[in-house]
């Protein structure tokens, strides 16, 4: 293969900050180098041999500008990123690299297990290898081009995020005539025998429906599958304890009869809860219980209702504007968010309750146009609903107990693309409204 110093005889690197290039000056680092500068504007444009080029490009990514008094707003943002790079976590803009994913370890089992085939196609289309080690999901390109792996992981993420929602792992009183009923009547769990109890994993629904064969009308098919004084399953002590479904009476007019999602029973009419949205019909007591887990449609997941997350009270989102544009939003000025989470101490509902954490700063920037405000709307939301951040490991430094991102993804960086969480990305837009909208924001 030839190299790429004899197929491009002339590369151009265009808008380099004049903070790396002061304007009417040459830089020690391009001394010796054959390269013409120009002026474009407020910045400089490099031209000269690839491998030059190269270099001055790796300059540019590696260096922190320094603003001076004249830009209050850019002093703001280099505060915060070097606040942010002392520990707490930041995706780092201008790293090369292609972040882990950190992973809930039954998820990716159950991904790896029963979304095996959606796995492969990220992995195809991207021409990309997703690997795990331990609770870290990595991507890398098969080509070496580190912007398909990050397309890749985001995509992963979108399916992680999916399989999650409403995933639960549910003991049983281990039988091997169980683990046979569920490979033949329900193949959608994941059967772990590990252990001494067995453990199933699937959707809330899934579940439900093989407890309502369990304990329900199926239980005279069961035959001694299981002696009626055992008791077939073990609650955690997160779960909701099961109740024996009451057996409805069917309605005497055969036309209203339903069948609900849930238990497979007929839903009597005065019993039967229509969903406002999605027109799914269940037994008001089988929503209850699904509703207890999160306010969301067990069949589709529409969301009824606010989500509630974890991140923590007494932060502030702070928005400004400033005239500048994004790469692909020219017509554009920039909206810039400022976040800010102050350091605390855990509640009940993170990892470690009582433990320190360690706060965060974060700056993230949108076009705004139309689209961008109507997003910065829905980031509002998921701000004030608790959403855009948690508590966890961070992926970058590999500490613990620290404010992260909750797989909303924001752009932290202005350029660069979507290897350095930047524009240009013109699928962006459509990717966080997406992910809001798995989150019931849109």
């Amino acid at each position: 293969m030839a190299s790429p110093l004899k197929i491009f005889t002339e590369v151009r690197l265009l808008k380099i900050d004049p903070a790396i290039i002061p304007p009417n000056s040459v830089p020690d680092f391009l001394h010796g180098k054959t390269v013409t500068l120009r002026r474009d504007g407020a910045y400089t444009v490099a031209i000269g041999s690839f491998q030059d080029i190269e270099d001055i490009h790796r300059k540019c990514i590696t260096t922190r500008p320094t603003y001076d008094g004249s830009s209050n707003l850019r002093q703001e943002e280099m505060r915060l990123r070097d606040h942010t790079a002392a520990g707490l976590g930041q995706a780092q803009s201008y790293s090369l690299e292609v972040q882990p994913v950190q992973v809930d370890e039954v998820v990716m089992h159950y991904i790896q297990e029963k979304k095996s085939k959606e796995l492969h196609i990220i992995e195809n289309r991207n021409a990309v290898s997703i690997n795990q080690y331990k609770s870290d999901v990595t991507f890398t390109s098969k080509t070496g081009k580190n912007i398909q792996a990050q397309f890749a992981r985001e995509q992963f993420i979108t399916l992680y995020q999916k399989t999650a929602t409403g995933l639960q792992t549910r003991t049983y009183v281990y039988s091997p005539n169980i683990i046979a009923l569920c490979r033949a009547e329900f193949p959608e769990l994941s059967i772990n025998t590990d252990k001494k109890d067995l453990e199933l994993t699937g959707s809330f629904i899934i579940l439900e429906r093989l407890d309502t064969f369990l304990n329900g009308s199926a239980q005279h098919r069961m035959g001694r599958m299981y002696p009626q004084h055992q008791t077939p399953r073990k609650t955690k002590d997160n779960d909701i304890p099961y109740k024996q479904p009451v057996k409805q009476e069917k309605s005497t007019d055969p036309a209203k009869d339903e069948t609900c999602p849930i238990c497979l029973d007929s839903i009597k009419t005065t019993d039967c809860t229509v969903l406002s949205k999605c027109k799914h019909q269940f037994c008001k007591g089988c929503l209850a219980r699904a509703f207890q887990l999160k306010p969301a449609c067990p069949i589709c997941g529409e969301i009824y209702g606010d989500l509630t997350g974890t991140q923590p009270k007494g932060g502030t989102m702070t928005v400004s504007r400033d005239s500048s544009s994004l790469p692909g939003y020219g017509k554009y000025g920039t909206i810039v968010i400022t976040y800010y989470i102050p350091n605390g101490r855990q509640g009940n509902e993170h990892p470690n309750p009582g433990m320190a954490y360690l706060g965060a700063s974060r700056i993230a920037y949108l076009p705004d146009s139309t689209e961008g405000n109507h997003v910065l709307k829905l980031l509002q939301r998921a701000f004030d609903q608790r959403l855009t951040f948690t508590i966890g490991c961070s992926s970058t430094t590999g500490k613990n107990n620290v404010v992260t991102w909750n797989d909303i993804h924001h752009k932290t960086s202005r350029d660069g693309g979507p290897t350095h969480y930047g524009y240009p990305d013109p699928d962006y837009l459509k990717r966080v409204q997406d992910e809001l909208k798995a989150k019931g924001i849109y």
